[in-house]
């Protein structure tokens, strides 16, 4: 069974990032890193907690708001998502709201005031840049989920801290829109 999932934010927060190390266990050597222009596409095989054998089609869209008009119909079908942010660059939050669940919702058919949040987790990403003081970070975080109905995690896509929590949040997630 294949689950097409979308990885949605702006540029520079680390979706790529993420998931390399999410499909292939390692971080990218940031000196062969670039700015993904348009999508790039991994895939991910998974067990479901149900025992279900899945294999997560991983679309990670570009955060270049020039080239999305070429990518909106590629979000069609998508089953669940991630919403990512820079947690040590809050506007890139402010930018989901703006921007991204908007699109989210006009391409992608997800109504998110008839709790199609649900399918979505929201992820702070890069925590290693901002101490050990997660208050506001956490504040933000419930607020968007309040609004949206998403469940959130906390990750350092460089370091790996929360990478396997997201997993298991995400697998969940999958079981649910099955």
């Amino acid at each position: 069974m294949i689950v097409k999932a979308v990885v949605l934010g702006d540029s520079e927060v680390g979706k790529t990032s993420f998931t390399k190390r999410w499909t292939q266990g390692t971080f990218p050597d940031p000196e062969m890193l670039k700015t993904t222009v348009g999508a790039s596409f991994d895939t991910k095989r998974a067990t479901l907690p149900n025992g279900t054998d899945v294999t997560l089609s991983i679309w990670d869209f570009g955060g270049q708001r020039r080239f999305i008009e070429a990518l909106k119909s590629m979000i069609l079908g998508a089953k669940a998502g991630l919403f990512f942010f820079d947690a040590s660059h809050l506007p890139s939050l402010d930018n989901l709201y703006d921007y991204w669940i908007p699109l989210a919702q006009a391409e992608g058919g997800f109504d998110f005031s008839k709790g199609d949040g649900s399918k979505f987790i929201l992820v702070a990403n890069k925590i290693d840049l901002i101490g050990s003081d997660f208050s506001q970070i956490k504040e933000e975080m419930n607020r968007f989920s309040y609004r949206f109905g998403t469940e959130t995690a906390m990750i350092s896509s460089k370091t790996g801290v929360g990478i396997e929590q997201l997993d298991y949040k995400f697998m969940q997630l999958c079981e649910k829109v099955l």
